[in-house]
């Protein structure tokens, strides 16, 4: 049917009709060649910084930009800022 097609338009088709006998016949999906294990860097969430003191503060993450902040700062035993290291390998994104 593809010959057909593509000696008639004189391209190759983008889609040519399934035949009816080879449509539920166990057909599986294509499969990636090169299947990759997810490694997350890090699977915790970056908190808010002092977002545990106060219940009216959101959770999500909000750099600190205060002058004497300890997390701006990176003082050892504060909450850790996210950066670009943390990101996760481009081909299992």
């Amino acid at each position: 049917l593809k010959v057909l097609l593509r000696a008639r338009t004189g391209r190759t088709p983008l889609f040519a009709p399934a035949e009816a006998s080879s449509c539920h016949q166990g057909a599986a999906m294509a499969a990636p060649a090169d299947k990759r294990k997810i490694v997350k860097k890090r699977m915790k969430k970056f908190p808010r910084f002092q977002a545990d003191r106060f219940k009216r503060m959101n959770p999500a993450w909000r750099k600190p930009r205060g002058i004497d902040g300890r997390v701006r700062r990176k003082f050892k035993g504060s909450t850790i800022m996210p950066n670009i290291g943390y990101g996760s390998d481009k081909k299992t994104r």
